[in-house]
């Protein structure tokens, strides 16, 4: 590993230490949305969400498209969704040791 893949990994992990960018990853995990979309399913305004979505996309987590008025954004590609995926099969698997 080099010195800017090492500072790429700790911005993005930074950026997905959110819980409010990681609820609006999660919303995106499956298909492409609309800001109204995701504001409405993270509870938030319009505004708070589309601040975070444009730090996620600073960070290529998300990307966006536009179609007339409405901006869609999904996941940049599936790497996004296996290492979120993988942080929560870690977490099922801890919390799952410590209940027995």
């Amino acid at each position: 590993m080099n010195k800017a893949n090492i500072e790429s990994g700790v911005n993005i992990f930074k950026a997905l230490a959110d819980s409010t960018r990681l609820k609006i990853v999660i919303a995106v995990f499956d298909e492409k949305k609309s800001v109204s979309t995701i504001s409405s399913e993270v509870a938030m305004t319009q505004s708070a969400v589309s601040h975070q979505l444009q730090i996620l996309k600073l960070h290529n987590i998300v990307k966006c498209e536009r179609k007339g008025k409405e901006v869609y954004y999904s996941l940049n590609d599936y790497h996004v969704k296996n290492i979120i995926e993988q942080v929560f099969n870690h977490t099922s698997h801890i919390n799952h040791e410590e209940t027995i």
